[in-house]
């Protein structure tokens, strides 16, 4: 029997909604295929894959470039074609527009109804006029894939000078419904000063155990030592943090603190208080951040009795950064790294009207979006 679907005015508002909503999802499948094509189409001019030793290479990788690309279903935008150092010269891209409607029609069935190592083989087949090898059409079929579950499995560094830990949503189809499902995520910076994305994972915010999880993880994969945990302040995360690593300090990000606090204050009054509020923070040294603590408590708390309590849970917490290098004050006083990664992965993904089909489906996008963000190092004093 066909399911039922049902159409509800906040789903589905009208025809144009859903159309846009189907051309986002599209576009980013046909995105999807000609990069994993790129790859496979580079990997088989160099007679090599991506650092594998062989006297048959006959080419090297030399880094890659962004391209904007019309297709049917609308402008692809910073697609990453790889390059090599003797000009390698892709095809795909005239085939593809020689073909458009074609491919665009096979790498929307592909994606919509499941697809096939056979229509992933005829697709490759016209978009590089070469007939694909087994294990080509094997990568761009099972590539992503294949890579995530490495990449989850991969050794981690023994120490790490700060990790950022947060949690985000994305909507999932369970039971033909979509739900908002949790990620938790974790952000390490290591001793060189270099950003990575550590881990991420399904996992409610709320939940000690899923947090214990994630760091029970990270320590199966190397990690021994975290100088510092940066973490909003969410009670299951910190438990989970002092359980786990009951060596590591903890910072609680000030900009959550300040929202809680600014919440217990009425909105027209916010304005006068908040650069007050701010300074406790961005002070020459953790001296003057007590002056200024206890220069703030006396002034409001007439006024703001709840907001100087809240001011004075965790805030110890708050105030941990100040015994750290100076240099690393304004990355590590908030969970702003960890946050604006969640950004990117759903600026990236385009925000999708209609929910993921799966858990999997969604993790997969989530890591295609962070393989491909360069993280900025931090400098690193030579005492630390």
């Amino acid at each position: 029997m066909t399911p039922q679907q049902e159409h509800t005015q906040q789903d589905l508002e009208s025809q144009t909604e859903f159309h846009q909503m189907l051309r986002e999802k599209l576009r980013e499948a046909v995105r999807y295929t000609l990069i994993q094509v790129l790859e496979a189409e580079v990997e088989a001019h160099i007679g090599a894959a991506s650092y594998e030793r062989t006297a048959k290479r006959r080419d090297y990788r030399n880094g890659n470039y962004e391209r904007n690309l019309v297709t049917g279903v609308g402008e692809i935008k910073e697609l990453v074609v790889p390059r090599t150092r003797n000009g390698f010269k892709t095809q795909v891209f005239e085939q593809y527009q020689r073909r458009q409607a074609d491919l665009d029609e096979a790498i929307c069935k592909m994606f919509v109804s499941g697809g096939s190592t056979v229509q992933v083989g005829q697709i490759v087949e016209k978009l590089t006029q070469t007939k694909p090898s087994p294990s080509t059409v094997s990568r761009v079929f099972h590539g992503l894939e294949d890579e995530f579950g490495g990449w989850k499995k991969r050794s981690l560094a023994k120490e790490y000078l700060y990790i950022f830990a947060d949690g985000t949503y994305f909507s999932v189809i369970y039971d033909k419904a979509g739900h908002k499902m949790p990620i938790l995520a974790v952000i390490g910076i290591t001793v060189e000063g270099q950003r990575e994305v550590l881990a991420f994972r399904v996992g409610e915010r709320e939940n000690q155990m899923a947090w214990e999880d994630v760091m029970d993880d990270l320590k199966q994969r190397g990690v021994e030592k975290v100088g510092l945990w940066i973490t909003d302040g969410n009670q299951a995360t910190i438990n989970a943090v002092e359980q786990k690593f009951p060596e590591s300090a903890r910072q609680r990000c000030v900009k959550h603190k300040m929202d809680n606090i600014l919440g217990y204050i009425p909105k027209k009054q916010q304005e006068q208080v908040k650069p007050e509020l701010k300074a406790i923070f961005y002070q020459p040294n953790r001296h003057k951040a007590d002056q200024e603590v206890a220069a703030f408590a006396e002034k409001y708390s007439p006024i703001y009795p709840t907001a100087i309590e809240c001011l004075n849970r965790d805030l110890e917490a708050c105030l941990t950064f100040y015994h750290f290098p100076k240099e690393h004050w304004k990355t590590i006083r908030t969970t702003n790294v960890i946050e604006r990664m969640f950004l990117e992965v759903k600026r990236r993904s385009k925000k999708m009207g209609a929910a993921f089909r799966n858990e999997n489906s969604c993790l997969l996008m989530f890591y295609a979006v962070i393989r491909g963000i360069n993280f900025r190092r931090i400098p690193i004093p030579t005492k630390i």
